[in-house]
């Protein structure tokens, strides 16, 4: 059980696998009005509030004020636990969202997960998907074709150099193997031109197990550096709850609990399985047995019709052999070893043979 307990942390203990029991939270930061100056502002210029995640209360971070905000925490299952922010200027010219609910943690493929590109699920634990590891750069190359393909009309690429410097909560956990990746495009929108970049961190593990966590920015270009600005103090002052971390664990012994109670309810149906399959077995077998004796038996007796023998004991000394059949019914044999075959007895000294 040990080996299963630290399989199941490490899909707890990635950043890409926070996670929440409700959907995501929208609101305007704090409840100020909005002002669209903001939007344009310089990171240091803007002002920024407290933000707790409502659903779980895992996390907390800054976030600007007079932007939309839409994320927290989002739970798939006992051990895979996700979470996102995303923010959004009121002139929709700047959107910036940190991880994504939407990617699920990943697994190798093998012969007990399935083939590349199938689901890898287990109701109430985990919802993942199984595919061959890829690094960051692959990951992000991916992932902003897929996150942007609605906006952008054309995406042409762009020199990327962006690397937000990660939380130290955030580094990867013993054993795992990570890689990061940065791209750029510019994108053609039917609002204008646009700046799309994406930063993915992706790790591997030895057990096979592997998440990407990625980073996105949508802002028109002359905003690129304020976007990069904001999502950089909104990393640098995230948080983890260490009540909720303390829940995590709660639930994590109660989901390894059910699959123990689980696999020991499987075991007790399959002893059973075993002794119904057994006996029926063991029935089969001496029903086999049975008519090979039989058969045996009936072989027996035909040879010794077609050879004129028959199988006889002596009730006196016990001994057992044969005597040539005869017309009559029975055999009798005295001190001499003379042998009558005859419905009565041949005389003094005559004693009868049993079959």
């Amino acid at each position: 059980m040990a080996k299963s307990q630290k399989l199941l942390t490490l899909c707890i203990a990635g950043v890409a696998l926070m996670s929440t029991t409700s959907g995501p939270t929208t609101a305007f930061a704090n409840d100020l009005p909005a002002n669209l100056d903001q939007a344009s502002k310089s990171a240091n210029q803007l002002k920024w509030v407290r933000y707790t995640d409502p659903a779980e209360g895992a996390f907390s971070m800054d976030i600007p004020v007079g932007w939309q905000i839409q994320g927290g925490m989002f739970r798939f299952g006992y051990f895979d636990v996700r979470w996102m922010m995303d923010a959004r200027s009121l002139d929709a010219k700047t959107i910036v969202r940190i991880f994504d609910v939407n990617v699920p943690p990943y697994t190798l493929p093998t012969r007990y997960t399935g083939r590349q590109g199938q689901p890898y699920s287990r109701p109430q634990q985990f919802q993942m998907m199984v595919s061959r590891y890829l690094d960051g750069q692959s990951y992000a190359e991916l992932y902003a074709k897929h996150r942007f393909s609605d906006s952008c009309k054309i995406m042409k690429p762009r020199t990327s150099d962006w690397v937000p410097t990660l939380p130290a909560s955030w580094k990867d956990d013993p054993g795992g193997r990570g890689t990061q990746g940065s791209v750029s495009f510019d994108c053609d929108t039917s609002d204008g031109p646009r700046v799309a970049t994406v930063f993915v961190r992706t790790t591997v593990y030895p057990n096979g197990l592997w998440f990407a966590a990625p980073i996105s920015i949508l802002s028109t270009p002359d905003r690129v550096t304020l976007a990069h600005d904001m999502v950089q103090h909104m990393i640098d002052t995230w948080e983890k709850n260490a009540r909720w971390e303390q829940y995590q664990n709660e639930m994590t012994k109660i989901g390894l609990d059910r699959i123990q109670a689980g696999f020991q309810q499987f075991m007790q149906q399959m002893q059973a399985y075993h002794r119904e399959r057994s006996a029926a077995m063991n029935q089969q077998v001496a029903r086999f047995e049975s008519q090979q004796s039989n058969q045996a038996q009936q072989v027996s007796r035909w040879g010794e019709t077609l050879t004129g023998l028959q199988d006889v004991s002596d009730p006196m000394t016990g001994t057992q052999f044969q005597v040539f059949s005869g017309p009559k019914a029975n055999y009798y044999v005295n001190g001499n070893g003379v042998k009558v075959n005859s419905d009565v007895s041949p005389g003094a000294g005559f004693h009868q043979l049993t079959p």
